[in-house]
């Protein structure tokens, strides 16, 4: 029987190569002289084996040691140890290795070297869970005296289970800002040792990536980038060479904007006012919403928890004959978000003047704004039932789409710069409809100006489009005649350059700032080089909190004399309302 040679240490040793590990003399399992005709002194890692003169020496094993892996879920890869001899005349006996019992290697002992000569180095390869090293008595027969000595004894142990990771504290209510706190944890058979990088992120952005080791973790993630909505927060832990483990999912449920609510108000006769409530949140859900007269805290006119509704109110509930007065809608997601938002005003007709007078409107809100409230008031307007309109204009036009017989332009301009936009409304027989009042309104139904229609139907609008969606240019007449056009915008962004001109080894600098700040917070800015036809990444960097951004990159000291063109680039990430944009395009020199 195998005598057992002490306890085994449980703490890895250090990995060697990749996901290898060295374990010496604590891995010693047993060691045994298992025939008695010889003996074993150990002094540390050295094991002296001494078979003196014997009449007769046995066959079968005379010395051997079994060396076990540690640690469940490893093998092992390799045994190594070093020899030699003492006795001047190589016997009958074999040095041999064994992997799990059964024999993997052996070589004659005339392999071993004679002292004084250096102890010879072994390695043997395996996978197996024991390796054994031992002397084996090939024949039966007279044997001198014999003394060999074995030096550290070493096997290299594989690490062949991934580790695990499990998330433990993800939020479950929505997430209304742009940081938020999640923790998890992560274990191996190897404690730390035997876990790599850490990463968190949502499709295929990081969030998180370091190696924090073993146990418990948290992490506060910075969500400036992520659009709204359900998001899946991957976890991936790697291991040491395994690659990485079973990754973990959870759901992030984030909101960050406030439902969409808008008023449309109609005046109507005999003090009546038709009041168009629109809620809406693609992401959380409409909780519900109130609209009041006069002002926040003012009297309830309705409440709702659906998306909103249409109501005819009488305004002699809620204004003096004469008053002008405001209704306030509050509206709130299920996120906890709220938006509230303030109707055109409207003043109550003060006495009737031949017959009912119709409750005025002023301003404008809702898709046709104000020409729309002036063409269902009812007040005399011209016949427009044959009018056409002919495609908007603009230098800026990318593509056209066909809506019936009128071609709807998509327009792709820049958030606050000055955009003109043409048009032309027609008689049936081509005649240009000349001083009709036509309103421009932006995707809300807010007037950016009016203006008259020249002799030949002309008419031309300059604008500093904040927001995209279609805009309407509306001729005044009833039915309305409609000439729509789809704007779509780029940010605003500015750049601005260190030097044009820099040494070998300098950095160059580029700064600037996104618009509007809101879009700009967060987002990737990138820095681009030209190589033939090819734009290709030299730097990166993330607007800040006010949409700002510096972008570096520092060239080789030993670059030599050259000019590169580059280029600042936002790109259009997942759900970002706005198009890509090109700040500026740059021939820098270096050198």
């Amino acid at each position: 029987m195998l005598a057992a040679a002490g306890a085994l240490g449980s703490s890895p040793a250090l990995a060697t190569d990749g996901s290898l590990y060295s374990y010496a003399i604590e891995a010693v399992a047993a060691q045994a002289v298992p025939d008695g005709q010889c003996s074993v002194a150990q002094t540390g890692a050295s094991f002296g084996v001494t078979c003196p003169p014997m009449g007769t020496s046995f066959t079968g094993a005379k010395w051997q040691i079994d060396m076990r892996t540690p640690v469940p879920g490893s093998v092992i890869e390799a045994l190594s140890w070093r020899a030699v001899r003492f006795h001047q005349t190589a016997t009958s006996i074999a040095q041999q290795v064994l992997a799990d019992g059964a024999l993997a290697w052996q070589v004659a002992e005339s392999d071993i070297p004679r002292s004084p000569s250096q102890p010879k180095a072994y390695q043997i390869g395996m996978r197996a869970q024991t390796a054994s090293l031992r002397l084996w008595q090939t024949e039966a027969r007279q044997q001198p005296n014999r003394v060999w000595t074995f030096l550290d004894p070493t096997i290299l142990v594989r690490d062949i289970e991934a580790p695990s990771a499990r998330w433990t504290n993800v939020p479950g209510d929505w997430v209304t800002g742009n940081q938020t706190q999640v923790e998890w944890q992560a274990a191996d058979n190897f404690g730390s040792d035997g876990i790599g990088q850490q990463r968190i992120g949502i499709g295929g952005r990081g969030l998180y990536a370091a190696a924090p080791g073993q146990g418990s973790q948290s992490a506060r993630l910075n969500l400036a980038g992520i659009p709204d909505g359900l998001q899946t927060l991957r976890l991936e832990v790697d291991g040491d060479g395994t690659g990485s483990a079973a990754f973990q999912d959870a759901t992030l449920r984030i909101d960050r904007t406030p439902p969409s609510a808008s008023i449309a108000l109609i005046g109507l006769p005999a003090d009546g006012v038709r009041a168009t409530v629109s809620v809406a949140d693609a992401t959380s859900g409409v909780h519900d919403w109130t609209l009041r007269a006069r002002g926040a805290d003012g009297p309830t006119v309705a409440s709702s928890t659906t998306g909103g509704e249409t109501r005819d109110l009488d305004l002699s509930a809620y204004a003096a004959p004469g008053e002008t007065i405001r209704f306030v809608l509050s509206a709130s997601d299920n996120a906890g978000l709220s938006r509230e938002v303030t109707s055109a005003l409207v003043t109550r007709p003060s006495a009737a003047i031949g017959g009912a007078q119709a409750t005025t409107i002023v301003g404008g809100d809702g898709p046709l704004g104000e020409p729309g409230r002036i063409e269902a008031s009812g007040v005399p307007l011209p016949d427009f039932s044959r009018i056409e309109a002919r495609a908007i204009r603009s230098n800026q036009t990318r593509s056209y789409s066909r809506s019936g017989r009128l071609l709807v332009p998509l327009i792709a301009g820049t958030y606050s710069q000055p955009l003109r936009i043409s048009g032309r409304f027609l008689h049936p027989n081509g005649r240009g409809l000349r001083r009709a009042t036509v309103y421009l309104l932006d995707p809300e139904g807010f007037s950016h100006g009016t203006t008259l229609t020249d002799r030949r139907g002309r008419f031309t609008f300059q604008v500093r489009p904040r927001q995209s969606g279609t805009w309407r240019a509306i001729a005044l007449g009833r039915p309305l005649a409609i000439a729509p056009a789809v704007i779509q915008l780029r940010p605003l962004v500015t750049a601005r350059i260190g030097a044009r001109s820099i040494a070998p080894g300098e950095t160059l600098r580029i700064s600037g700032a996104i618009a509007p700040r809101d879009a700009g917070r967060g987002k990737l800015v990138k820095l681009e080089w030209r190589q033939g036809g090819t734009w290709r990444p030299l730097a990166l960097a993330t607007a800040d909190r006010r949409g700002r951004y510096v972008l570096t990159y520092q060239f080789s000291a030993h670059a030599g004399a050259f000019t590169i063109p580059l280029r600042v680039v936002v790109p259009r990430d997942i759900g970002w309302p706005f198009l890509p944009a090109v700040a500026t395009r740059v021939d820098v020199r270096v050198g």
